[in-house]
């Protein structure tokens, strides 16, 4: 297994962290430990609108920036959290000439992700005295040898095009791939496939908890030059299953199945001590896959599937000032193919872009300070809109 099919199995995500990591020894077994304490302070302002406390605020989400015709107010919001504080345990064992490993990994803000699918917060808490948020499963997973077995990154994303941000999601939002989930899959050199847990977006519904079909996803690594690039895909099956509602109001029986694709092509390259990230994909019937779920994966047309085209990509620049200063600029975008005739078209995001721009400063290799600043913009499909400003200041210590 060539090193860029070993990062891309493992997660680069978590490269940095498992350097400063505590390592013991139980027998045959390696234990790893290791994981990162976070503060976050973001003062925030939405031109549109009012957004209460909980997701939209303590990282970016495009689908929850409010917007108006005109007629909306801003409001301005500080938050101070912790949430992001993650910890993971690892163990690597050699068993009868094979090699077995796990990792559990958790936070405490992961579970209030996707709210536009999975409604409310389950990691929710208050600020009124302690401050005190669940936590949230990230990954669980087995692996022997080139298989794995649990819940890990998609394979659809490539970790490897991370740019180095402060926001929760690290990625650009609105720009990618983005979706931790039950799989199985095996890796060999830089080529990965795997059969991942099915699940269907319609808008309107919801999700519909109907899949029969697990989605099939496939990613290659490869390098080209000094650029390390990747290609994926995945191929899915969307399904709707419900039975008529007398009403009021009456809905008809709904059974019908739709399939969706999408490929996405991203990687880094790069430019002397600087690099460039990138990410873009496209595809029909993968919202779910895509900017945290802010469009569908399919419409109801009647009582029949209509899958939802989908345009997405970023781009970031990474530039170091000194061996402990750095920063990065990154731009980001989404672009919906609704159908008119068949969405809400004044809560149904049309577009959705935003800039950022970072300065990060490490004193010791474990320590991150940073301020970073972010302009969004969300238009919906009747052409009411609304900007998301907001500062961003983080400490991060990494173990």
């Amino acid at each position: 297994m060539n090193k860029l099919g070993i990062a891309a199995a493992a997660g680069v995500l978590f490269a940095a962290h498992a350097a400063q990591a505590a390592e013991t020894k139980f027998g045959d077994t390696n234990v790893t430990i290791g994981g990162y304490v976070k503060l976050d302070v973001l003062a925030s302002r939405f031109s549109d609108g009012e957004v209460g406390q909980g997701t939209a605020r303590d990282f970016y989400v495009p689908s929850a920036i409010p917007v108006s015709g005109g007629s909306g107010e801003s409001h301005s919001t500080l938050d101070l959290h912790a949430k992001e504080t993650r910890l993971f345990i690892k163990t690597d064992t050699p068993v009868e000439g094979h090699k077995l490993g796990t990792l559990i990994e958790f936070d405490f803000i992961s579970g209030q992700i996707n709210p536009t699918i999975n409604g409310a917060a389950s990691g929710a808490g208050n600020e009124n005295t302690t401050n005190a948020y669940n936590p949230a499963l990230r990954r669980a997973y087995i692996t022997f040898d080139n298989w794995l077995f649990g819940q890990d990154w998609t394979t659809f994303i490539n970790l490897g095009a991370i740019p180095e941000t402060l926001d929760f999601v690290a990625f650009p939002s609105e720009g990618t791939v983005f979706a931790r989930q039950p799989q199985v899959r095996y890796t060999k050199g830089g080529f990965a496939i795997a059969l991942e847990n099915p699940q269907t977006t319609v808008a309107g519904v919801g999700a519909t908890d109907d899949n029969i079909l697990p989605d099939v996803t496939a990613r290659y690594g490869f390098k080209l030059g000094s650029a390390e690039l990747n290609v994926a895909a995945v191929l899915r099956q969307l399904k709707i299953d419900n039975a008529a509602v007398a009403g009021p109001p009456a809905v008809p029986a709904r059974d019908d199945t739709a399939f969706g694709g999408g490929v996405s092509v991203s990687g880094k390259i790069p430019l002397g001590k600087d690099d460039i990230r990138f990410m873009l994909t496209g595809g029909d019937g993968i919202g779910r896959y895509v900017a945290l779920g802010t469009a569908t994966d399919a419409v109801l047309d009647g009582t029949d599937l209509s899958t939802v085209p989908v345009y997405a990509g970023y781009i970031a620049y990474r530039h170091p000032w000194t061996s402990q200063l750095r920063s990065s600029l990154a731009i980001s975008g989404l672009s919906v193919d609704n159908d008119e005739n068949l969405v809400n078209t004044a809560t149904t995001t049309k577009t959705v872009y935003s800039a950022a721009v970072n300065l990060l400063y490490s004193p010791v290799k474990t320590l991150t300070l940073g301020a970073e600043f972010r302009h969004a913009h969300r238009e919906v499909e009747n052409g009411d809109d609304g900007n998301l400003d907001r500062l961003q200041f983080s400490a991060k210590y990494m173990f």
